[in-house]
């Protein structure tokens, strides 16, 4: 039987170190051979899950932004995309500058950002090029930096409002949240690949709360052994850690 196998990036199908085994890649590639469709599915933007897509050997398709973003790689054309309405962009970047924040709007293949940027594919963003902002279609926002009680407090505040996603430890040095439009999830990301593709059985792969929907919608979940708890209770599989391969080991069983 033919498959869609959706695999988040961060903590599922990378290491700790954010490195990708020889061995992962192999067996992808021979499920790949045998006609299985291989999806990476991950909460980072476009250009940073093409980079994991192809060193993984995927050149077909991508879901990016936590859902908000289904790619046809091959033939460059958007499937599927959520965008975010301009008066939440405004509210946000407002509030940015209020409380300080360093804050991502993530567009198409790029990023504006507030206070400093961190790559060649994020753009300083301030009062001077904000319209510019305004002309794109935002796909995500990121609140993210080390300001912990600023970032937890401004969560607190806007998650009754616009839909928050992508959490993360609050124990991490940096910690960050995402808002996306109320339709994006990955779960509704992978649906509408499935449909496009016309592949009915779906394989989720995840560790973390924003994989929940993907889960929801697989005929088998799996989760690595790192998850956290709220994910382990919905798998239907526990595979081994992230550390310890255990995508490549689940994986290895459909061959």
């Amino acid at each position: 039987m033919k498959h869609l196998i959706a695999i988040d990036s961060d903590g599922t199908l990378r290491h700790s170190d954010g490195t990708i085994t020889n061995e992962t890649k192999s067996t992808i590639s021979k499920l790949v051979r045998n006609g299985n469709v291989v999806v990476i599915c991950t909460a980072r933007p476009r250009y940073h899950g093409l980079r994991i897509s192809d060193e993984v050997g995927l050149s077909d398709y991508l879901i990016s932004s936590n859902g908000t973003e289904v790619l046809d790689i091959k033939n460059n054309n958007v499937i599927m995309s959520y965008y975010l309405p301009k008066y939440i962009i405004k509210k946000i970047y407002k509030d940015s500058k209020r409380n300080n924040l360093r804050v991502v709007f993530v567009c198409d293949n790029m990023e504006y950002v507030t206070k400093f940027t961190r790559n060649d594919s994020q753009v300083l963003l301030d009062d001077n090029n904000f319209e510019e902002v305004l002309s794109k279609k935002i796909k995500q926002i990121m609140v993210i930096g080390s300001e912990k009680k600023a970032i937890l407090e401004y969560k607190s505040k806007i998650e009754s409002i616009y839909k928050v996603v992508d959490s993360s430890n609050e124990f991490n040095n940096e910690i960050y949240f995402s808002i996306v439009n109320k339709k994006s999830s990955k779960g509704n990301a992978i649906k509408r690949l499935s449909k496009y593709l016309k592949i009915s059985d779906i394989i989720a792969i995840g560790n973390d709360k924003n994989d929940l929907s993907m889960f929801e919608v697989a005929n088998t979940s799996v989760c690595v052994n790192n998850a956290c708890t709220m994910i382990k209770n919905k798998a239907d599989i526990i595979t081994e850690s992230n550390d310890e391969d255990g995508v490549r080991k689940y994986l290895e069983t459909l061959l």
